[in-house]
């Protein structure tokens, strides 16, 4: 699977390098989709390239920024405020002319499109089973609904369609949210249930189990909160993930293979076949390069430092009891090269830097034979003292682990080889625990939530780590979640669907606080849109911007 995303997108390459000579030439050898995708072996290339638009969205910079700043966990960091600050910010500068939003925009619909397509001709390909054809179908609805989904989630009422496109159209339609879940997303899904084998054709690609995961993501955002726990603990039960035990080898990049993984993005070791690669490794890191005992080098990452933790975040975890905090951030570098820290000399393999999460006073930090890096609680955003959290303009804090990548080939490599995980089975347990509650049946949420908590524990605090009816509340519901899917693409989504999104990035993201605003809900169509329709008039600008 990992090979198979690229293909078409090199074919293509090549069609286009020689596009001139074949017009010219032989018109008639140029291949299209009416003649390629009537063949068993045709549709699977167009199925297949229906998959290699998902590479633009998960593991990238762009949806990195539209799912993770602008929350109350993450702000700009050093990187951010140089990149893109006005996303997280809510600016008057967030635009439709913003080349984040125009390129996840594209990329979205490029894969709705290539979707369509595939659903319109597999009726048409011949010497096929029937049972292969709804199969072929199904993973194509299925990856349709979640490209709309996204779509609907960003932009709210805006183009949507069950047609390909042919040729130049110039026309776009506003299109209500709920006909895109009506219409689109709902059947899709429930169509891809019925009709996905229960075991994946090839590792990455979708079957019943993940069509079931994510139409239970769908239904607890459209407040159908017994359907979302019926198939949240259909596939907690009924098939054979497990979750990865300690929390911390979730994330080790030998073990991606792993059976709580329930779907995710392929990337590849080999850059013939990698696109873009999965560069999250860049985003979420400390500039350790600034200790004269660091070099860059590829286990500890090349840092970009886009997005910063925000106090709350920090605020979340109990580090006595629960592992997640260990498992999810890096606080300790080791020194690669010799130097001298303090008047201590550090050789290769010595602490280099250490960040704790108390005050500590100045003199032990000098008297220390490495970095020693403090919190006192301070904005993230604004501190300047000496070794805390946030010093160094925004450079210098706890770095997320679950997306570095020490396999890459060289220090500068952007392109990482690490799958990206959409759908992991924690994310069913946190949907059941939160459909329960919302259905007033607090043990069942908290029977849910108390599995998560016990994988979580410290070994000997699994006890600790426990909770009770009355301790399940929204607010225990989007800390849990934030302390378990930080960083993964949830966030921006959480708060938006518990409308919780205005209130906490005032109380939690001081960057963003004085300027997001209802408008904020949804982000500006691109402007390349607005200008290109013909029907201006119909499809105008989200309100706001």
């Amino acid at each position: 699977m990992k090979n198979i995303f690229n293909v078409l997108t090199i074919c293509l390459g090549l069609v286009m390098m020689s596009c001139e000579q074949v017009l010219v030439e032989d018109p008639v050898s140029l291949a299209t989709a009416d003649g390629h995708y009537t063949t068993e072996a045709g549709i699977e290339d167009g199925l297949k390239a229906s998959y290699t638009t998902l590479r633009s969205l998960y593991g990238q910079e762009n949806g990195f920024f539209l799912t993770v700043t602008g929350t109350d966990i993450f702000t700009n960091g050093f990187g951010g405020i140089a990149n893109n600050p006005h996303i997280n910010n809510y600016s008057p500068n967030f635009l439709g002319t913003s080349g984040t939003v125009t390129a996840i925009w594209n990329a979205l619909y490029r894969g709705i499109n290539q979707c369509n397509t595939v659903v319109n001709k597999v009726g048409l390909v011949q010497n096929i089973s029937e049972q292969r054809r709804k199969e072929i179908e199904a993973e194509a609805r299925f990856l349709r609904a979640l490209y709309y989904f996204h779509v609907v989630q960003q932009w709210g009422g805006v183009h949507f369609s069950l047609e390909e496109t042919i040729g130049v159209e110039t026309e776009a339609n506003r299109t209500p949210e709920e006909t895109f879940y009506n219409q689109g997303i709902i059947p899709d899904l429930e169509f891809a249930v019925e009709n996905l084998p229960v075991n994946a054709a090839a590792y990455g690609r979708t079957f019943k189990g993940a069509a079931e995961a994510l139409l239970a993501r769908v239904q607890l955002t459209l407040g159908n909160w017994p359907e979302a726990e019926r198939l949240a603990a259909k596939v907690i039960s009924e098939y054979s993930f497990e979750l990865v035990k300690p929390y911390i080898d979730l994330w080790d990049i030998q073990n991606e293979r792993n059976p709580e993984f329930i779907w995710t993005v392929q990337f590849s070791e080999d850059p013939l076949f990698n696109g873009p690669g999965n560069s999250g490794h860049l985003y979420f890191i400390f500039d350790y390069t600034f200790n004269p005992a660091m070099v860059r080098d590829v286990e500890n990452g090349r840092p970009f430092q886009r997005f910063l933790p925000t106090n709350y975040l920090f605020s979340l975890y109990d580090r006595d009891i629960d592992a997640r905090w260990e498992g999810s951030f890096k606080t300790t570098w080791l020194a690669n090269t010799s130097a001298v820290i303090n008047g201590h000399t550090v050789s290769p393999g010595d602490t280099a830097i250490h960040i704790v999460m108390h005050p500590v006073a100045d003199e032990e930090k000098l008297a220390a034979p490495y970095w020693l890096i403090d919190y006192k609680g301070n904005w993230i955003g604004g501190v300047t003292s000496f070794q805390e959290i946030g010093t160094n303009q925004r450079r210098n804090y706890p770095s997320l682990l679950k997306f570095l990548d020490p396999l890459r080939p060289s220090i500068n490599e952007t392109a990482g080889r690490r799958d990206f995980p959409v759908i992991r089975l924690a994310e069913m347990y946190l949907i059941a625990t939160e459909a329960a509650w919302r259905q007033n049946k607090n043990a069942e949420a908290a029977a849910y939530v108390n599995v998560l908590r016990t994988r979580a524990a410290k070994p000997g605090k699994e006890a600790e780590m426990q909770v009770g009816p009355g301790d399940i509340d929204l607010d225990f519901i989007l800390e849990e979640r934030a302390r378990e899917l930080v960083g993964e693409k949830f966030r921006w989504y959480d708060l938006k669907r518990t409308g919780t999104l205005l209130e906490r990035v005032k109380a939690h993201n001081l960057d963003a606080a004085p300027n997001i605003k209802e408008m904020h809900l949804v982000r500006p169509i691109p402007q390349t849109q607005i200008d290109r329709v013909s029907n201006p008039g119909e499809f105008p600008q989200n309100p706001g911007y």
